[in-house]
């Protein structure tokens, strides 16, 4: 049979570009498939080879650029997955952070914290704080807000939001009267009255006070030096000022203000108080002593409390002179510890029967502040006590309950045992802000 010479093509892609496998067996060069030949008519047979798509492999550009964007899409979502979890979980973190008292997508900020004794016994930690969108940079987007927690369980008891206090609590200040009411004022231009039996804040205006010289309102407020006790420091829409004795119900100018604690009290009574003496310029390696005093008080009424130094005139030495023991209608007093080493001291609680100050024991520099319980009446020590971190500073307030003393600073608290043991601390800036 006569031969014929044919261009050997593949049956696939139609390329002439083939690769000798073995005898009549090849491989196009172009797409890969495999061929033979059979017969010298040349018949071509050819394994047509698919992936598991059913793909040809001629396609291998496009399955490669396939396979390529799958993996692409697929690090795409999981990066995003983790972003949208992170943005959630900060939202969240925001939302929850305030122990029960926040909202969704709220960024809160402390501050102050503060501790009381309820009517009932209970210790109380007041957090005042403000709330604003975590969106917004805007302070005038904020929300202010009251927050008390049980200092012993540490559990939310009560949340109030200031309406009428707008923006940021840029600084605030608490006192309790005579009458047993604590009275808040927020921004010098908010006076709120909080009753430790229900703890209910209402807002006091001037006109709530029926004097004919406050009726017009309070343009500011504050309280008036606490050496003077009771007493508001106001200034009226019209621009004047008074010292106002809410108790009593005695208004005065500012001058008549300074001879006040001389007006003769109606029905006064003794009471013990305790106050460390100041640092003295005239002696200044006089130690420190805790002073018990005794003075003629009424409740709600202008007084002066005393100020013990050193002092030296006119070839005398005093603690204190005779014109501030008549301002303070002092009665006696004492040294009640003779003999102690007071540093950075104070008096943080008081009563009848036992008193809790703080203080350095040494003058260095990295002497820790530290907490001790006395005796009221012979001055014994009950119990000391220090932590490692040095938390509890001069600016420490304290509050007295039946299982012993709740005590704060800027933002954590610290529940002390009746024998001087820690029972627990909370960070409560690190639970309601959400950061440490």
């Amino acid at each position: 049979m006569p031969t014929h010479i044919k261009t050997i093509k593949c049956p696939q892609c139609g390329s002439t570009r083939a690769t000798l496998l073995r005898e009549d067996h090849y491989r196009c060069d172009s797409c890969s498939t495999e061929f033979y030949l059979d017969s010298d008519d040349i018949t071509i047979h050819h394994k047509f080879e698919t992936e598991r798509n059913g793909s040809p492999l001629g396609n291998t550009f496009a399955a490669k650029f396939k396979r390529f964007f799958l993996v692409l899409l697929a690090v795409t979502v999981f990066f995003s997955l983790i972003i949208i979890g992170l943005i959630t979980f900060g939202r969240s973190r925001a939302g929850s952070s305030g122990m029960g008292s926040g909202e969704e997508g709220m960024s809160y900020s402390i501050e102050e914290l503060a501790t009381f004794t309820t009517t009932a016994g209970r210790p109380i930690v007041v957090i005042f704080g403000t709330a604003r969108p975590a969106s917004s940079s805007n302070v005038d987007d904020a929300k202010s807000f009251v927050s008390f927690f049980d200092g012993e369980t540490q559990k939310l008891v009560k949340k109030i939001e200031l309406l009428d206090v707008k923006g940021r609590i840029q600084n605030m200040d608490m006192r309790r009267f005579g009458d047993g009411a604590f009275y808040i004022v927020f921004n010098e231009a908010h006076l709120y009255r909080l009753d430790p039996s229900t703890l209910d804040m209402t807002e006091v205006h001037g006109e709530d006070y029926k004097r004919p010289e406050l009726t017009q309102g309070f343009a500011k407020v504050v309280f008036y030096y606490s050496q003077f006790g009771d007493a508001l420091e106001v200034k009226t829409n019209l621009g004047e000022s008074f010292v106002y004795y809410p108790i009593a119900d005695k208004i005065y100018t500012e001058r008549e203000a300074y001879f006040a604690p001389l007006e003769t009290l109606p029905a006064p009574q003794v009471a013990t108080h305790f106050s460390f003496s100041l640092e003295s310029s005239d002696y200044p390696n006089k130690q420190l002593q805790l002073i018990r005093y005794r003075r003629l008080e009424q409740d709600g009424y202008p007084c002066e409390y005393p100020r013990f130094q050193w002092r030296s005139w006119d070839g005398e030495d005093f603690l204190i002179s005779s014109t501030s023991e008549k301002r303070a209608r002092l009665q006696g007093y004492e040294d009640l510890t003779p003999g102690a080493y007071y540093f950075s001291p104070g008096v943080l609680d008081e009563s009848e029967d036992q008193i809790l100050i703080t203080f350095k024991p040494t003058a260095a520099d990295d002497a820790k502040q530290m907490l001790r319980c006395l005796d009221a009446q012979t001055g014994k020590v009950l119990w000391s006590y220090s932590d490692d971190e040095n938390n509890l500073h001069g600016g420490s307030v304290a509050s007295r309950f039946a299982g012993g003393y709740v005590v704060v600073n800027n933002r954590s608290s610290y529940v002390i045992s009746n024998e001087g043991k820690l029972v627990s601390s909370t960070d409560y800036r690190k639970l309601i802000e959400g950061r440490s």
